[in-house]
């Protein structure tokens, strides 16, 4: 399952992300993003992570997971809402 990451900047200062996971997660990263328009001073970055690094220790007894680390990366998208269309792109700006 992908998980997606809207990266907000204001004035190209980050101010915080918002972590989404779940089968409306690209649907929910789109309403986030509505709220923090170009008028604000916003620019979002929306990255998508559909791997992830694993730190694993091997024992006798076997493998096990010591930490798991998401690997994300930028995407462009674009999500149907109803009659409106929505796009992201990596690098949006103002």
């Amino acid at each position: 399952m992908k998980s997606y990451r809207l990266v907000i900047r204001q004035q190209g200062r980050i101010v915080g992300h918002f972590d989404t996971t779940g089968e409306a997660a690209l649907e929910d990263a789109c309403v986030a993003r509505s709220l923090f328009g170009p008028a604000g001073g916003y620019q979002c970055e929306l990255l998508v992570a559909d791997s992830e690094r694993r730190i694993l220790e091997s024992t006798p007894e076997g493998l096990r997971v010591l930490s798991r680390e998401k690997c994300y990366r930028p995407v462009t998208c674009a999500v149907k809402n109803g009659a409106e269309r929505r796009h992201f792109y990596a690098a949006s700006t103002s």
